[in-house]
């Protein structure tokens, strides 16, 4: 009995390294492996940027959140830029552009 103790406490410890110096190098150059974990990080780093973009933008639509609710010079400044509109008072003139062939020549 105490020489198959002997043999168990020496057998096991093979085994298992011997089990492990297979196993390793297939899971490494396993398609699922190696490739699947670098692949995997350079998922993660395009997700970081993304979500690094995402949060300037959120910060930046914050910002003129508070600006629409607490500053009135913004709200017109929008309304003209990007509507068109204009004050009651106010009178627009209009230009028409000239060609950009007429523009080169020599008058």
């Amino acid at each position: 009995m105490d020489a198959l103790f002997r043999f168990a406490r020496a057998a096991i410890p093979l085994a298992l390294l011997a089990t492990a110096a297979v196993a390793v190098p297939l899971k490494v150059f396993d398609p699922r492996g190696l490739e699947r974990v670098e692949r995997l990080r350079r998922e993660l780093t395009v997700m970081n940027e993304t979500n690094g973009r995402l949060k300037r933008e959120n910060e930046s639509l914050k910002q003129e959140i508070r600006a629409f609710r607490s500053d009135p010079g913004y709200i017109e400044k929008v309304a003209r830029d990007e509507l068109g509109m204009v004050g009651p008072d106010e009178v627009i003139y209009q230009f028409p552009e000239e060609p950009a062939s007429s523009a080169s020549e020599p008058p």
